[in-house]
Formats: C-alpha cells, structure tokens, sequence
C-alpha cells in the first residue's frame, strides 16, 4: 500500500486482485450502457452490488473484508459500512471522458477505482482546490492494471478522468459507505 496526502488523501494498492484476469472475463459478461452529458461519456453496467458471478463477489468480499476495511478505517480516521459498497464496471473508449467533480452525495465515505487494463489515456486527475473548487491538476495517475486507488471524499476531493485518445479504459469503481 502507497499513502499520499496531496493533492488530498489518497491510497494505491498495486497487484490487488489475485486473478485480474478473471474479473476481465467477468465484465465481459455484464451489459454496458452508455453514459453521456456535459460532465461525462463513457459506458457503466448496472450496479454489480448483487450479481451472481463468481468473480465479482468475491471481489465484493475482498474490498469489504474486514482487514482491509480496517486498514482503511485507521488510514482514514472513517467508520465504513461492513455491509454496503456501490460497484459498477466502466469502459472509456476513445473520446470518452469525466469532468472535474467530487463525488459528494449522501453516504458516500471513500470513493475506489480498479484498473483492469494498462491504458496511457485516460489517467485520473487529482486537483488542488480553493474556496471549494478545483484549481490546477496536482497529480496524474495512469492506469496501471490491478491497481486499486482509493481515496477520501470531501470538498477538497476534486478528480477527473483524461479523454481517452486511443485503446480501452476498463476499470471497476464505486464507493465505500460510512457505516
């Protein structure tokens, strides 16, 4: 586990998944729906919270495990959910992007993204922000394959996903709840 605290508190665990491969195969089986306004573009597939594929609920089990919860807790100072975790699978595709934001909506404690592709494009953006909003990227982070990033919502929490230029975007994401 890395620990960053700027641009905002933020976490990556690399060689997350024991069998990323397997999730791949996985999604691969969901139905993806495209997503689109002036904020965002990109595919999502409906909420993974209860599906039945092997794959994903054993990831499911792992990011509510209780080591890893209470990992997150302590690095956090955050009392999460043991029982409730937002998961959906996303595809950018070439032009595919998300605007600056910050997550903040009811419940949500810590906002997680999975990688399962390397991709150049399409890097997540950390911003700094003022006065509750965001001024200038402080830090990219590339995709990198079974990589979990993990980080604190807040008013300072700004972040965006780069327009994908060429190749696949895929990743799981949602959000830890306060529990």
């Amino acid at each position: 586990m890395n620990l960053f605290e700027n641009p905002f508190f933020h976490l990556s665990f690399a060689n997350f998944s024991k069998d990323v491969n397997t999730l791949i195969t996985a999604l691969e089986n969901e139905e993806f729906h495209l997503k689109d306004s002036d904020l965002f573009t990109f595919f999502q597939t409906n909420d993974l919270e209860n599906s039945e594929n092997t794959a994903i609920t054993e990831l499911k089990k792992k990011l509510l495990s209780e080591e890893l919860l209470t990992q997150l807790e302590q690095e956090t100072n955050t009392t999460l959910s043991r029982t409730h975790l937002d998961m959906f699978g996303t595809i950018y595709t070439p032009t595919h992007y998300l605007l600056p934001h910050d997550d903040r909506l009811e419940g949500r404690a810590l906002a997680y993204i999975l990688y399962l592709s390397d991709n150049y494009d399409g890097a997540l953006c950390l911003y700094g922000s003022k006065d509750g909003k965001p001024t200038t990227v402080a830090k990219k982070i590339k995709p990198t394959k079974n990589m979990l990033v993990v980080f604190k919502v807040s008013e300072k929490s700004f972040h965006e996903v780069e327009e994908v230029l060429a190749g696949e975007r895929l990743t799981i994401t949602g959000w830890f709840h306060y529990g």
